[in-house]
Order: structure tokens, then C-alpha cells, then sequence
């Protein structure tokens, strides 16, 4: 329908204040028609500017509520839109008419060196929407505007897929290989039925909250492997309910509640939440007496403790003569005090800590050899290099079983982002070859309390921080204050950090005792 005048000005005013952050743009959905045409140019944009290597599109907003949606673009590399182009779909969006739009997209194209006359034009971009009831439209609006840009559309409105799935399609595209729907689950079932090959299931029963989600819709093509290791599996939350509402991964890890429609657990059960769009995973398993909840939450900082667990021996088994491996934890100052302890001073791993965010991350875990990174929502994976999958594959040549071994965890996780299906194998898998299975995990560590709030602030630029933003640099007697609180307590940390979305500022602090936090 036609939009009325007032409120045309409206939405072309919002545009103006939106800012691309690692969820892309994001606000209640029936609002973002123009901006996903505008997306849609600049993802034509980008695969044009990378001599016409795809990108992609997604339409989701996560784990937001269901009124709510977003478009998100995804790069060449499969991972998200470079930080240098950022600033080009903040510009793009906030175009007021088509004479703006026009100067914004040749103002890009001369800063990015692309000429469209000299046969760069042959762009592609790949398309993907979670279940959300504005999504169609949305996707519509993105394929007028890469085809206005002169590129192709892989995908529709019927394209349904994980946010990570299309992550993975972008990245087999253009690596050349096998990149269709049905080769992502193959793959993750051939690595997958490898690594559970003649192991004892380690979990006799398995409870997934698919947060009414898209998840819902592929998880049933991943699970052939773990059903046939003598795992029971139980789908909840699978459309019949309201997307994210009272389930998933964040209302599970922020409020410490079973999902609607999940039961008590009992011993050797094992839960797990997705998120809206699949890109975060938690477990969970049946709280303890003494612990007056009715879970424990195994989150992202439970995840990576045992994944790192696990590579480490994995990489001590592949002995001195493989060569030195660098090998690395990513996390974010918001991670559990209590598992970057575990992380240095049990396993005696390198922990490296940056600004929060999966960009940040990400691009962190690149300077490794093999690295894990997790946030504590529930999203992060592990990546291999290059170089070291090649030293891998020299190495199984020669008969080592633990080169084959990691060989076949790096094909089950997905190497562009965060991913809950593969994610939900690999641990499944990894516990099979751990002794002591789900009550070792469990008690890796044991959180240490801490509290968190946001204040209020007239301007959030006042802050500056450093150290990945766990200390202030200004204002520096603020800095000092924060500092005489954290030598009065025991095991303390504190930091506070302005957001990167609204004027307030986020404050944390963690401490031996919930009294001292």
C-alpha cells in the first residue's frame, strides 16, 4: 500500500539515525522496505567491487522479538560486511531521495575504484530470510535493489535458511566448491558420523528449544548421525509458538529458565537453545538441589572451555615432530572471570580479549593456527588457517590419527561464523571422546558471581576506553574510582564501556561472593 506523506517523511528521517553494527540494521520490520532496497544495492556494490565474487543478504533479526527485523550483509570471505564498508551502508540508507542515493552510490564506487564500463559489472548476491512474517517483503525490496544496481539474485522470497547457512553458501560459492543446501548438510554429516564412529553416546537423551525459529526447519537434516549413536532427540519450540518468545538461547542464558515447553531434566539429559536465526547455541542440564535453579547453564564460556580442552590434547597428540601450533581463545571482557582463569592457568592456553562484538573476534582468531572464540550468548566457533589444514593433511598422509581427527572437526564447524547446527554436532562429538562427559563438563569451573547494569547518560562519548575496553582512559578519575573498588574485594574486576547503540553506559563487575560483586 501506498505509504501516506507524513508518514513517508517519517521513515526517511529514521533512516538518518540508523548505524550498521554486527547485527547489520535492525528496528521493528514493517520500517526497513527502504532500507533493504538500499542494502541491496550496496551488497550488488561490494561483489562488484570484488571483480564480481558473491555476497550476501540476510533478513533477520535474531533473537529480537518476532515484530522486529533486520538486514544484514555478508562479504566475499562469508564472514560479515568488511568494517571499511560500514560507513558506505550507513550512508546508502540514509539517502533521503533518489538524487541522494545516486551521489552516495558513485561517491562509493570512485572511493572503492570500481567502473562499472570496464566489465567489472557482473556482480551476484545470495538471499536468505528466517521465519519472521515481514521477512518476504523485505527480501523483495533487496531484489529490487541489487538488480537496480546491475548484479544477479541468487534466492528468493521462499529462501529460508540460517543466518550461518548463508554465511557458508556465500563462502563455498566462491571458494567453487559444492555450495548448496544439501552439500552443507552433508558435509556435516560425513564429519560428524566420523567423529562418532564405534564412541559410546554421552548423552543418553537430547532436548533442542528451537526457539519457534528457522532453526526448527534444518535441524532434522543434521541429526541422521546423533540418533544413530543411541542419542534420543526432542524437538521443542518448533513454529507453534511465538519466535523467541519465553525460549531460545537468549532467554535461557540471560534469565537461567528452562524454555516454554521444555520440562525438568533428568540425569544424562543434555538441553540445548537456539537462537531466532541458528547463529547461537546454550546448553543446559537439570539444576542442582543445593543451586535452587531449575538448570545450569552451560554458555558460550562452558562451550569454549570444552572445545578448548579438547584441541589442546588433540594438538599434544599430534607430537613435536608435527611442529609448533598457535593456539588461541578469543573472548570478550564480558566473559566469566572464572573461565578465562580455567582457560590460562588450567589448560595453560593463550587467551587473547577484545572489544565486544563477533567482529572483533573473529578477526582476532586470525592470527592463529587454530583458535576458538565465543561470546557468552552462545556464538562463536573455531578456525583453522590455511596453512595448518595443510600441514594437517601431510600429517594424515603419514598416519597420524589426530591430524584425521582435528581434519574432521574443522569439516563440522563452519569457519565464516557462529552456527548452533554444527555447533550442536561438534559438542555432541566431543564429549563422546571425553572422559567423565556431561557432569566433567559441568563442573569445569564454577562461575564467579557478578552484576551487571546500564546507566543513563546525557553523552556516551564522554567515556573512552582501552584494553578492549576494560579500562577507561577518560575520565581518568573515574577510571581511579573503579580501581580503589576492585582492590576491596576479593578475585574483582570491574569495567565500564559505553554502548555502540544508545546513550548509556554498561557496567560490570565480578567478584569472589554475589555480596562483594
Amino acid at each position: 500500500a501506498m505509504a501516506s506523506p507524513a508518514a513517508a517523511e517519517t521513515e526517511r528521517e529514521s533512516r538518518r539515525r540508523l548505524s550498521y553494527g554486527t547485527a547489520g540494521f535492525r528496528r521493528e520490520g514493517s520500517t526497513l522496505i527502504g532500507v533493504a532496497f538500499r542494502c541491496g544495492m550496496l551488497a550488488a556494490v561490494r561483489s562488484i567491487a570484488l571483480q564480481g565474487r558473491a555476497t550476501g543478504l540476510v533478513v533477520t533479526a535474531s533473537h529480537n522479538p518476532v515484530e522486529d527485523n533486520g538486514v544484514k550483509l555478508v562479504d566475499g570471505d562469508g564472514g560479515m560486511l568488511h568494517m571499511s564498508w560500514e560507513k558506505h551502508a550507513e550512508a546508502i540508507v540514509s539517502a533521503q531521495n533518489a538524487v541522494d542515493l545516486e551521489q552516495v552510490v558513485l561517491r562509493i564506487l570512485a572511493k572503492e575504484e570500481v567502473n562499472l564500463m570496464g566489465g567489472e559489472r557482473a556482480g551476484t548476491v545470495l538471499l536468505a530470510l528466517d521465519t519472521r512474517p515481514t521477512g518476504p517483503r523485505l527480501v523483495s525490496a533487496a531484489m529490487a535493489g541489487i538488480r537496480a544496481a546491475g548484479a544477479a539474485v541468487v534466492g528468493s522470497e521462499d529462501t529460508l535458511r540460517t543466518t550461518p547457512q548463508l554465511h557458508w553458501q556465500v563462502l563455498a560459492t566462491n571458494a567453487g566448491g559444492p555450495c548448496e543446501e544439501k552439500d552443507y548438510y552433508d558435509k556435516l554429516n560425513r564429519a560428524c558420523s566420523s567423529l562418532l564412529l564405534g564412541r559410546d553416546a554421552a548423552v543418553s537423551s537430547l532436548v533442542v528449544d528451537c526457539a519457534n525459529g528457522v532453526g526448527a526447519l534444518k535441524l532434522p537434516s543434521v541429526l541422521p548421525a546423533v540418533t544413530a549413536s543411541g542419542t534420543a532427540v526432542t524437538l521443542a519450540n518448533t513454529g507453534g509458538g511465538t519466535l523467541n518468545s519465553l525460549c531460545g538461547a537468549d532467554f535461557v542464558q540471560k534469565e537461567r529458565r528452562l524454555p516454554m515447553c521444555v520440562g525438568a531434566l533428568a540425569g544424562g539429559q543434555l538441553g540445548a537453545s537456539f537462537d531466532g536465526d541458528a547463529d547461537r547455541i546454550v546448553f543446559f542440564v537439570g539444576g542442582s538441589e543445593s543451586g535452587g535453579s531449575d538448570l545450569d547453564l552451560l554458555d558460550g564460556d562452558k562451550i569454549l572451555c570444552l572445545l578448548a580442552g579438547h584441541l589442546k590434547r588433540c594438538v599434544e597428540g599430534l607430537g613435536g615432530s608435527f611442529g609448533p601450533v598457535a593456539f588461541g581463545c578469543i573472548q570478550t571482557a564480558y566473559a566469566n572471570g572464572s573461565s578465562t582463569r580455567y582457560l590460562e592457568q588450567g589448560l595453560g592456553l593463550e587467551v587473547v580479549k577484545t572489544k565486544t562484538g563477533v567482529k572483533h573476534l573473529h578477526a582476532a582468531a586470525l592470527a592463529f593456527d587454530l583458535s576458538v572464540y565465543f561470546e557468552a550468548n552462545g556464538h562463536g566457533t573455531v578456525l583453522f588457517s590455511p596453512d595448518f589444514l595443510r600441514r594437517l593433511r601431510e600429517a594424515k598422509g603419514s598416519g597420524s590419527e589426530w591430524a584425521g581427527h582435528l581434519l574432521e572437526i574443522s569439516n563440522v564447524v563452519n569457519p565464516a561464523i557462529g552456527d548452533a547446527l554444527s555447533m550442536l554436532l561438534l559438542v555432541l562429538a566431543i564429549l563422546s571422546h571425553e572422559a567423565g562427559g556431561l557432569d566433567t563438563w559441568r563442573g569445569l569451573y564454577a562461575d564467579a558471581p557478578s552484576r551487571m547494569l546500564k546507566c543513563v547518560v546525557p553523552d556516551r562519548s564522554a567515556i573512552k576506553t582501552t584494553n578492549a575496553e576494560q579500562r577507561m582512559t577518560q575520565p581518568a578519575a573515574l577510571q581511579a574510582k573503579v580501581d580503589d573498588l576492585v582492590a576491596g574485594a576479593e578475585l574483582a574486576r570491574a569495567f565500564v564501556r559505553p554502548s555502540g547503540t544508545e546513550d548509556v553506559v554498561r557496567i560490570y563487575a565480578e567478584a569472589r561472593t554475589q555480596e562483594q560483586a
